[in-house]
């Protein structure tokens, strides 16, 4: 009967756990995530990207914003993704993106209908109308829902 020897594969797994910078690692293994409210009072949990480096996306909700130096965001627009083609998706981000000034975006991948999606970000955006509005009218001029 043949005995094979496993011993040399502890330390390849090793070899490519090192690889990759510990600062990295931490970014990969847990996104930054964001929970918005929506005016039913329900949570939704979206992960947050740059603009810039978005990754291409199935169907999705969105939440557009603007994030200032000094760290204050401005919501530019929530909306849904609908197309199953994702370069396609990443592409209408971006347009509406750069159309409006963001350079944030929350997005929750959506495994559900589009009608669905569409609930979610018209609930998002109505408790967005009723509280946030308010604030940046002073600030930042009047928030005009997408």
């Amino acid at each position: 009967m043949a005995v094979r020897r496993t011993d040399g594969a502890p330390k390849r797994v090793k070899e490519r756990q090192e690889a990759v910078p510990a600062s990295d690692a931490a970014v990969c293994a847990k996104p930054a995530q964001q929970v918005w409210r929506g005016a039913s009072g329900a949570l939704y949990t979206h992960t947050i990207s740059s603009l810039l480096y978005c990754p291409e996306m199935p169907e999705a909700t969105y939440v557009l914003l603007h994030r200032d130096a000094a760290g204050a965001a401005r919501v530019l627009r929530v909306g849904t993704l609908d197309s199953k083609a994702r370069s396609l998706n990443l592409a209408r981000i971006r347009q509406a993106g750069a159309t409006l000034g963001a350079n944030e975006i929350h997005f929750r991948v959506e495994r559900s209908s589009a009608a669905e999606r569409a609930r979610i970000a018209f609930d998002i955006e109505g408790a967005l109308a009723g509280n946030v509005a308010q604030l940046d009218a002073v600030t930042c001029g009047v928030h005009q829902p997408a």
